[in-house]
């Protein structure tokens, strides 16, 4: 698999803050950090759900987690385990493709919208519960566990010979609001190859494989490209979230999943799958879109260390004093700061990585680390 990217600046310092509020995270007491895993299994299945349009509302996804939901009496439901691909998968049995998506695959016997969300909400809730174990076994056996991980997300929700399979149907991904499409999907039949060739990356450890990258560029490259080829036929977006969670899990860097990179995803989520059609355009050139999604990353391990350490060391003065004088959402950007406290640029990234971190400023999306608004 072609994995290409530049070490910007930006990357690396990215890289260097989320180590460093997962190492503040890991130093918080045991019992602080399971309330935060209770509350990041929460707010991400709620926030996923919604980030491929699922109607989910409060009220029903309260209902879910206070144990209250039953499955409507009388209504069909498909369920089966998940498992390795079939042996009927192979490209040779794709033919004629058709059109397809979520809805499409969907088999729910006239189910109300609400059932319909409730359902999507417990799955997501079971796959992240089943992440732990899946961790141990992600770079050993990954198409298993994409597999696994695809029929906890579909469970009860398509039928049986569709979860696990690969893509048999055409799809595009479309703007939501408006209903234009964002980008096509790669044609049915090269799917069982471009699964492949993920599986094959995951798993090796030489200089071709993910081992030698750093886990937040793995996290991203596959969030990436689950999302950018769509490769079942209905739950990918969950599933490209719930991936890139268990790397994150599997390589160390958050070993509990208390962080929520979904809350920035759903902030921009028309940005979210424009970054990829981006990254199509620039013809697979992942460098701003892991810059883009490792933001994400860390914003959320930043958030869980600020809520359970407290604000990471002081930033400088001269930064303080400057965000002071900022009005709330006012913007600056890295040039500005530089040349207002007559610092080298590296300097001054340093000094509003410290305010971000202190929760000072955020990042805005999609401006590669050089512009920052007061929060």
């Amino acid at each position: 698999m072609d994995v290409r990217f530049h070490y910007s600046d930006h990357l690396v310092g990215l890289v260097e803050d989320a180590a460093a509020a997962a190492a503040r995270i890991a130093a918080a007491p045991p019992e602080g950090l399971a309330a935060e895993a209770q509350r990041a299994k929460r707010d991400a299945g709620r926030l996923s759900a919604r980030l491929d349009a699922s109607p989910l509302d409060d009220a029903t996804a309260d209902a879910v987690d206070a144990g209250t939901w039953v499955w409507p009496a009388g209504k069909r439901r498909f369920d089966e385990p998940a498992g390795e691909r079939r042996s009927d998968d192979s490209a040779g049995n794709v033919a004629a493709p058709q059109a397809g998506g979520w809805a499409t695959a969907l088999k729910l016997d006239g189910m109300a919208t609400q059932q319909v969300a409730a359902v999507e909400y417990a799955n997501l809730l079971a796959c992240y519960d089943a992440e732990a174990e899946l961790a141990d076994q992600l770079f050993e056996a990954p198409l298993t566990v994409l597999t696994t991980l695809h029929g906890l997300i579909c469970r009860g929700l398509v039928a049986p010979q569709v979860v696990g399979r690969p893509r048999r149907t055409i799809q595009a991904v479309h703007d939501g609001a408006q209903g234009r499409v964002l980008y096509n999907t790669p044609d049915p039949r090269v799917v069982p190859r471009l699964v492949d060739g993920l599986v094959e990356w995951l798993g090796a450890t030489g200089s071709a494989g993910s081992a030698g990258l750093p886990t937040l560029v793995v996290a991203g490259v596959v969030h990436e490209r689950l999302l950018e080829w769509q490769p079942f036929e209905a739950g990918n977006g969950r599933l490209a979230r719930a991936t890139a969670r268990l790397v994150l899990r599997a390589r160390g860097l958050d070993p509990t999943a208390v962080a929520v990179p979904e809350r920035t995803l759903a902030a921009d989520p028309s940005g979210y799958h424009n970054e990829v059609a981006a990254t199509i355009h620039r013809r697979g050139d992942l460098g701003p879109w892991l810059e883009w999604h490792t933001e994400a990353v860390v914003a959320g391990l930043a958030a869980v260390a600020r809520r359970l350490v407290g604000h990471s060391p002081a930033p400088p003065a001269r930064a303080v004093q400057i965000a002071g004088r900022m009005a709330f959402g006012a913007t600056i950007t890295l040039g500005q700061y530089a040349a207002a406290t007559g610092l080298s640029r590296d300097t001054a990234a340093a000094d509003l990585r410290a305010l971000v971190s202190a929760g000072t400023l955020r990042r805005d999306p999609h401006t590669r680390g050089l512009t920052f608004r007061r929060r």
